[in-house]
């Protein structure tokens, strides 16, 4: 099978090293992917070890990351450590938070300057933070179903247009 942005993305040794401007990049492959990739990513399955390090480079707290995701830490602990794969369902959320860090640093590339830009760590304070737009809600709360990343992702398209400024 030839390599994807998806599968780049979803690469051991690729992410482990990546300097912080290069996991912006990886994060950007992860929401430019063609849906079928991301598809394909899906039910191949999302190894448990990128999703250890999408919980670190985020830095919102491993607890509140996992509970987040609705994952247990002791099932990706456990993966991680047997080098499996998370399921469709744990993979289908891994992947939809990568593509928010992603579509965060597309916005910034967009709107803005990207130079020093750290995606994941704006999107870790973002998520965390009670919106009007959600009723006072925080975005971490709906990222457990993908409708809910759905919203969350309209959400920050809004906050480009300046539908939410």
């Amino acid at each position: 099978m030839r390599e994807t942005a998806g599968d780049r993305f979803i690469s051991g040794a690729r992410r482990r090293k990546a300097p912080s401007s290069a996991k912006s990049a990886l994060y950007l492959l992860a929401y430019r992917a063609d849906p079928l990739e991301r598809i394909q990513r899906i039910k191949a399955g999302v190894p448990a070890s990128e999703a250890k390090q999408l919980i670190a480079d985020l830095n919102m707290g491993v607890s509140a990351t996992i509970q987040a995701l609705g994952v247990s830490i002791a099932t990706i602990n456990r993966k991680a450590k047997n080098q499996a794969v998370l399921t469709k369902g744990e993979s289908e959320r891994v992947l939809g938070l990568a593509k928010l860090v992603g579509q965060v640093q597309a916005m910034v590339e967009e709107s803005g300057d990207p130079e020093g830009f750290d995606a994941g760590a704006w999107t870790a304070r973002w998520l965390s933070e009670p919106l009007p737009a959600f009723g006072g809600a925080r975005p971490v709360d709906f990222l457990d179903t993908m409708e809910g990343q759905r919203l969350v992702s309209d959400t920050l398209a809004k906050l480009q247009s300046g539908a939410y400024a």
